[in-house]
C-alpha cells in the first residue's frame, strides 16, 4: 500500500478526473463540501458533512466531475495493491461508497497519516498491519453496498459489465472459464450466465469466442505472424480449432481471410 496526503489552496469549483487500478480509500479532512460527478456512467451528487468524509473506490472506478471546495483542500488517499487485496478478499469489490462515516477507518487513517509524516524503521510493518485491518473493514462496507448496484431486471451493473469486458479483453490469450468470470462478478455461475446474456446479448463462451475472432481478424490484416501464431495469441490452443472456429464465424479460413485483405 501507499499513502498520499495533500493540502492545497482551493476555492470554488474544482474539476476532478480520477481513475486508478488500485482499490483506493479517500479521507477528506477539510475543504470538500460536495462532489457532483459521473461515476462509471452514472450521475451522482454527494455532500460531505460532519464525520461522513470517507470514500471507497474499487479498482478501475472512473470519476469525472466537480468539487465545491475551499478555502483549503486537505485530504489523504490510500492505494491498496491489487495483489494484496486479491490474496485476502475472495469477492471483488464492485460498488463505490461515498460520504460514509466509519470511526474505525477514520481513526486508523489519522494514525497512519501521522506515522507517514515521520516514518521510522517500523513504519512499513505498522502500515502492513493497518492495511490488513482496514481491508477487512472496507470489505464489510463493500458487502453491504453491493446489492443496490444490481439492475432490477437481474442484469449486471454498468460497472460490473465494464469490469468483465476489460477482464475478458486483457486475458483473451488465456483460458477463460465461466467460473473465473462469475468469481470476478461475485455471482454464482448460474446467475452469471443469465445476467451476462442480458447485458452482452450472448453467453460468456460465445462472447469470448467473438472477441477472439475479432482480434484474430485484426492480427491477420496487420501483423506478419503465422496463422498458428495468431491462433495461439488469441487463445486457441490448437491451429485446427482456430481454423474451424474462424471459418464458422466468418465463412473463410484464416489464410483465405488474410489473402483477401492483403
Amino acid at each position: 500500500m501507499r499513502i498520499e496526503t495533500i493540502r492545497r489552496g482551493s476555492t470554488g469549483r474544482v474539476h476532478w478526473h480520477f481513475r486508478q487500478p488500485e482499490l483506493t480509500l479517500f479521507w477528506f479532512g477539510a475543504g470538500a463540501d460536495r462532489l457532483n460527478a459521473r461515476i462509471d456512467g452514472r450521475d451522482i451528487s454527494c455532500g460531505f458533512s460532519g464525520h461522513s468524509r470517507l470514500c471507497i473506490f474499487p479498482s478501475g472506478t472512473e470519476i469525472e466531475g466537480e468539487w465545491n471546495s475551499g478555502p483549503t483542500a486537505d485530504y489523504s488517499v490510500v492505494f491498496l495493491e491489487p495483489s494484496f487485496v486479491d490474496a485476502r478478499i475472495e469477492t471483488q469489490l464492485l460498488t463505490p461508497a461515498l460520504g460514509i462515516q466509519h470511526d474505525g477507518l477514520s481513526r486508523g487513517l489519522a494514525d497512519l497519516k501521522r506515522e507517514a509524516e515521520c516514518p521510522d524503521g517500523f513504519f512499513e510493518l505498522m502500515a502492513e498491519g493497518w492495511a490488513i485491518q482496514a481491508l477487512a473493514q472496507i470489505g464489510r462496507v463493500g458487502k453491504g453496498m453491493s446489492a443496490p448496484m444490481q439492475r432490477t431486471q437481474g442484469g449486471l451493473s454498468v460497472r460490473c459489465e465494464r469490469l468483465l469486458d476489460e477482464y475478458i479483453r486483457s486475458n483473451i490469450a488465456r483460458s477463460i472459464s465461466v467460473g473465473d468470470i462469475a468469481k470476478l462478478a461475485g455471482l454464482s455461475e448460474r446467475h452469471l450466465i443469465r445476467a451476462f446474456q442480458q447485458n452482452f446479448g450472448s453467453t460468456p463462451h460465445r462472447y469470448v469466442l467473438s472477441k477472439r475472432i475479432e482480434l484474430a481478424k485484426e492480427k491477420l490484416q496487420k501483423s506478419k505472424e503465422s496463422i498458428t501464431e495468431v491462433g495461439l495469441s488469441v487463445g486457441f490452443g490448437q491451429s485446427e480449432h482456430f481454423a474451424t472456429a474462424f471459418k464458422r464465424a466468418t465463412g473463410m479460413t484464416p489464410s483465405g481471410f488474410r489473402d483477401r485483405c492483403g
